[in-house]
C-alpha cells in the first residue's frame, strides 16, 4: 500500500463530522486546516515484507526475527504513529548505505522512500517504521543494512527478478497477485484505505460508514470525481478495481497517479483533483505535516 512535504510544524486536530444516517448530501461548516481525513475505513488490509520465491531460508529467518522481536517492533511502530510533526523531524539515520557493495555481508532492501511514516527522508537521513525494522533485522542477521530507493511500482518486480535485492519493505499490502511473484513474510501491520479532502470540502461530511462512502463515491461526476494517490499503491487499486484485493473499483472516478502521497495532496490543494485515497497511517502523518 509513498517526499514528504518539507515543513513539519504544529499539530492540528481534525474534527470529523459524524451523522446517524448514511445519505451524503448534507453540507457542513468550514475548517481552519488545509486538509482533513474522512475517518471511515474503506478496506481491511495487512502489510508484510517480501522475499524471492526460492529464498525460503531468508523467509524463515525474517519470520523468526519478526516473532522474536515483536515487542521491539511494536515500540518502533508506536514511536512513529504517536509522534508529533516535530518528533517525526528528528527521526532517522544518515549512516544507512544506499548502494550495495558487499552483497554477502549486506541485507539489501528494495523500497520507495516516499510513504511516511513507513519510509521517508529527513534531509539527508532515512527514517520510517520499515527502515527501523529493516535495521533491526540486519542487526540480528549480523549484516550491514543497504536501502535502495526506487519507484513503488518497481519494488515487487525488483525483488522477484534481481539477485541484488534480498527483501522488499515498502508498506506492501498482502495480495494474491503479488503472492504469485514473491513470498510474503508474516504480517506486521493492519491498515485501511481512507479519503483525504481539502479542509473546507463537505462532500463526505455526512458519510458515517463504509456503505455510505461507497455510495457517495459511486455518485460523483465531473470535477468531483477527479481523485488521486501514489501510483501503484492500494489506493489506486481501490479506485481502478482489483479482484485479488476484493476491490470492485469505480468506473466513474478519474484517478491520477503521483510519485508520492505528498505530491497528490499538493495537486489537490492546487485544484487539480478533489480528493486522494491513501493508507490511514499515511493520511494521519500527512495531516500532521500539512496542517498549520
Amino acid at each position: 500500500m509513498k517526499k514528504i512535504l518539507a515543513a513539519l510544524l504544529t499539530v492540528a486536530t481534525i474534527i470529523t463530522c459524524a451523522f446517524a444516517f448514511t445519505a451524503c448530501d448534507k453540507k457542513g461548516g468550514g475548517a481552519t486546516e488545509k486538509i482533513k481525513m474522512v475517518d471511515v475505513d474503506l478496506s481491511s488490509e495487512q502489510y508484510a515484507f517480501i522475499v524471492k520465491k526460492e529464498d525460503s531460508e531468508l523467509l524463515n529467518t525474517v519470520n523468526g526475527i519478526l516473532d522474536a522481536k515483536a515487542t521491539e517492533i511494536q515500540a518502533i511502530m508506536d514511536k512513529y504513529l504517536n509522534a508529533t510533526e516535530d518528533q517525526l523531524a528528528t527521526f532517522g539515520s544518515n549512516n544507512i548505505k544506499t548502494s550495495a557493495t558487499d552483497g554477502a555481508n549486506e541485507l539489501v532492501v528494495a523500497t520507495n522512500i516516499d510513504f511516511a511514516p513507513f519510509e521517508y527522508y529527513n534531509g539527508n537521513k532515512i527514517a520510517g517504521i520499515d527502515i527501523e525494522i529493516a535495521q533491526l533485522i540486519a542487526d540480528e542477521m549480523g549484516k550491514t543494512l543497504v536501502v535502495e530507493h526506487m519507484d513503488f511500482d518497481a519494488v515487487v518486480t525488483s525483488v522477484q527478478t534481481k539477485d541484488i535485492y534480498d527483501i522488499g519493505m515498502a508498506a506492501l499490502t498482502i495480495s494474491a497477485d503479488r503472492a504469485e511473484m514473491v513470498n510474503f513474510t508474516n504480517p506486521y501491520f493492519d491498515t485501511t484505505q481512507v479519503v483525504v479532502v481539502k479542509a473546507d470540502d463537505n462532500t463526505f461530511d455526512a458519510c458515517s460508514d463504509k456503505d455510505a462512502m461507497l455510495q457517495k463515491l459511486s455518485s460523483l461526476s465531473g470535477a468531483a470525481a477527479k481523485c488521486g494517490g501514489q501510483a501503484g499503491t492500494t489506493g489506486q487499486q481501490f479506485v481502478k478495481g482489483n479482484e485479488a484485493l476484493g476491490f470492485d473499483g469505480f468506473k466513474n472516478l478519474d484517478f491520477n497517479g503521483y510519485d508520492s502521497p505528498a505530491l497528490a495532496v499538493q495537486s489537490m490543494l492546487d485544484g487539480n483533483i478533489s480528493f486522494i485515497i491513501v493508507d490511514k497511517a499515511v493520511a494521519q502523518t500527512l495531516l500532521k505535516n500539512v496542517n498549520k
